[in-house]
């Protein structure tokens, strides 16, 4: 289930990119940097991985017998996420258009 709302996340990100966290804080210049820029696209990309990521964790956990190793997973997966989310993301809105 965690898997599959990431990925409908991504999938929301990519088509309403307001949806991302600080969005309607930046600038306009901002915004139009982060659009050309593609980060929408890379909040899709990156929730997507996130969710795959998730998804095949649950299987592999499963397939070694340690159903608890999935939790593990999950939480280091969203953890990670998150820090690449915030580092990279910054580059897109920051840098001018390509």
């Amino acid at each position: 289930m965690t898997g599959l709302a990431f990925i409908a996340i991504g999938i929301l990100i990519k088509l309403f990119p307001n949806l991302l966290a600080g969005y309607n804080q930046l600038s306009q210049r901002e915004r139009e940097n982060s659009i050309s820029n593609g980060l929408p696209t890379f909040a899709f990309i990156v929730f997507c991985l996130m969710g795959l990521i998730i998804i095949a964790g649950y299987f592999a956990a499963f397939g070694l017998n340690k159903p608890d190793l999935s939790g593990s997973i999950n939480i280091s997966v969203v953890l990670i996420g998150a820090v690449v989310l915030i580092v990279f993301g910054k580059k897109f809105t920051d840098s001018p258009v390509r």
